[in-house]
């Protein structure tokens, strides 16, 4: 199958010693729309307006902080509280003209606090990374021998890969890889509770020494932590 823009990344990805490729992708693509809204994006006049209007969430705000110049932080700040104070101006003004017949008539924050500039960027393009996987799948051999060789996917992709293809040997496939991963992570898990008994003291942590953290991976996707518990 010939390489794109789109295959490459997921190949890199299945080369990775991860519990999930596709959450090492998210993590790149987050990073990337992360420098970009601290960067290019601040001479975009259309970028920055939508920016005020929805901001980011708390993540993407934390990945914004850790940013070692906090003036671009401060500018994109800057602009988004001006037009949160205006809305609550208004907010204000119309909640002072009387009562609301119903509860969910009132103005309301929530389209600004449920938005996130990157978060929607991400997504949009892992739905391209979703679908460019199932026809790597479908056919490119070697990408198959890769993901048979790959530790599956945390739940989340898992489900997500699931519920877009409708190709019923993709499907056993993954079903098979996921329940194969998961039982083998199982095992680590149950032998590093058994550790912790006093009569199992010389019993060899064998792969089982990170298992909290792979299962924790395996369940919910990538957590920043887990870089310091290898």
């Amino acid at each position: 199958m010939k390489e794109t823009i789109y295959t490459i990344p997921i190949n890199e990805a299945f080369e990775q010693e991860c519990e999930c490729p596709l959450c090492f992708i998210e993590r790149r693509l987050e990073a990337e729309a992360v420098e970009y809204a601290l960067g290019p994006a601040m001479m975009e006049p259309d970028h920055r307006e939508e920016s005020n209007k929805k901001g980011y969430c708390n993540k993407h705000f934390n990945m914004m902080f850790k940013s070692p110049n906090k003036l671009p932080l401060a500018l994109v700040l800057d602009t988004h509280l001006e037009e949160i104070r205006l809305n609550i101006g208004k907010m204000k003004k119309v909640s002072g003209k009387g009562f609301f017949k119903k509860v969910s008539d009132k103005p309301s924050m929530k389209e600004t606090i449920d938005s996130c500039m990157v978060c929607e960027k991400v997504a949009k393009t892992m739905d391209r990374y979703y679908n460019v996987l199932l026809s790597m799948w479908k056919d490119d051999e070697a990408f198959r021998e890769k993901f048979e060789n790959s530790k599956g996917f945390c739940l989340p992709h898992f489900e997500k890969l699931y519920s877009l293809s409708g190709n019923p040997d993709f499907l056993t496939a993954l079903a098979e890889k996921e329940e194969k991963e998961l039982a083998e992570l199982w095992e680590d898990i149950h032998k590093f509770t058994l550790k912790f008994d006093y009569r199992n003291k010389d019993m060899e942590w064998g792969t089982a020494k990170n298992a909290p953290v792979r299962a924790v991976e395996k369940i919910a996707g990538y957590i920043e932590s887990a870089e310091n518990e290898e």
